[in-house]
């Protein structure tokens, strides 16, 4: 049995080092869409990685697989592989991704800085996921140093487009072998909390056609905005029925959820219509998200949705109305008892100094690439170990952090999870 009295005293006189490598990630703008500048974070990666005694490969996703993206994407989607198999019994897949959601109004700090304040380190990826990323480098970096032995034949992939899925750089990778393993996913929280399940993701773009015409004389066209009415009281009462369903797994800790379940989400997210007042609008687009848990069918969430846009239309003065719709993600559950969880409790409760009785399962209705992976690879063993916290980190908005104290943490939770 390892003694990592050692190891854990490197994370901490390594502190420095690991600010300065999150930073450094945090300050490559890979914001999606566009997701510019993957090539760029990795050749600050790839380096480091074989530093560390790892063989590296980029992979790059082809750009017919890519064009099923619908939204405006610019630059190679390249993807870094790095191995280090010495032939063990297991291997593991450690998963990271490099795309960030875009920059919202509201911030007090730079999101590309990685600032340091009152103990937080501040910008956007620090909690979802690029702080992963900084404390997977400098664990490895001591497991290499200090000849720890490892259990496990390690494949790191650190991928591409997870924030807007249908083909992301993970969907391609288990597509093509990269998935060696049970899979530990970054993605998580410092909290003790065990990832039961994800959602689907299904959006639908609804668009009603008008006519037209001066809005001094409305009766000679057809305003699509208006006949749109018909068909978003449709979803309306559509949205109130799934949102009544609860799947089996308990969700998220939160006083404002409607269950204790996970339960599925129903949204009309963005609308699009009219160039002018003085003219009556020819067209109107509507923009419906819709998460399913695992206990619904894809087949069944989209024809639901096509039935109340047909009985909206029954009432709409729409000249057409066109519905397209794609997956970004099926939805997925996790095997609970597997023996990776537990090792890796294990490690939470060294880091973090919990105790069995504070652990608890929970399910969300977010998304997620390692359903791809789950899809393409037939497993369920995945575990998490991520960076943020649930309720203060503020992933996806402003001002966007993680704990000082949780960069050390999970450092050491990385070493003793691989290390024999």
């Amino acid at each position: 049995m390892t003694d990592f009295t050692q190891a854990f005293a490197q994370v901490e006189a390594r502190i420095d080092k690991t600010l300065e490598r999150l930073r450094r990630i945090i300050g490559v703008n890979t914001v999606v869409p566009p997701g510019l500048n993957y090539d760029v974070l990795v050749d600050y990666l790839e380096p480091q990685f074989r530093a560390a005694g790892f063989a590296t490969e980029r992979v790059t996703v082809p750009p017919e697989k890519v064009a099923q993206i619908p939204l405006p994407l610019v630059g190679p989607r390249i993807n870094l592989v790095a191995s280090r198999a010495d032939g063990r019994p297991e291997a593991v897949t450690i998963y990271a991704h490099m795309d960030v959601v875009p920059i919202e109004e509201g911030w007090k700090h730079d999101p590309f800085g990685g600032e340091l304040d009152s103990g937080r380190i501040y910008g956007r990826g620090t909690a979802d996921m690029k702080g992963t990323i900084a404390s997977l480098l400098t664990a490895l970096d001591i497991i290499h140093e200090l000849k720890l032995p490892l259990r496990y034949d390690v494949h790191a992939i650190i991928c591409t487009d997870e924030e807007i899925g249908v083909y992301p750089g993970a969907k391609h990778l288990a597509e093509q072998g990269y998935v060696k393993g049970h899979i530990l996913c970054m993605e998580g929280a410092q909290d003790p909390i065990e990832r039961l399940c994800s959602a689907g993701d299904v959006d639908f773009t609804i668009t009603t056609i008008g006519k037209s015409c001066h809005s001094g004389s409305n009766f000679l066209g057809v305003n699509a905005i208006e006949e749109m009415a018909p068909i978003m009281n449709e979803l309306l009462a559509l949205k109130r029925v799934v949102e009544k369903r609860e799947s089996q797994s308990i969700a998220w800790p939160n006083p404002k959820a409607p269950s204790k379940f996970v339960t599925p989400m129903f949204n009309l997210d963005i609308i699009h219509a009219g160039i002018k007042s003085n003219i009556v609008p020819s067209a109107c687009t509507l923009l419906v998200n819709r998460r399913y848990i695992p206990e619904e069918k894809y087949e069944d969430v989209v024809a639901e949705v096509l039935e109340a846009v047909a009985r909206g239309r029954k009432q709409s003065k729409a000249l057409d109305v066109k519905v397209e719709y794609v997956r970004a993600y099926p939805a997925v559950r996790y095997d609970e008892t597997s023996s990776y969880r537990k090792r890796m409790r294990e490690a939470f409760k060294l880091a973090q100094g919990y105790t069995d009785e504070e652990f608890k399962f929970a399910g969300g209705s977010g998304s997620t690439d390692m359903a791809d992976i789950a899809e393409i690879c037939r497993t369920d063993k995945f575990v998490n170990a991520g960076m943020g916290r649930q309720g203060e980190s503020n992933a996806h908005g402003a001002d966007e952090n993680i704990r000082l104290a949780d960069l050390l943490a999970h450092t050491k939770e990385l070493i003793y999870y691989l290390c024999a």
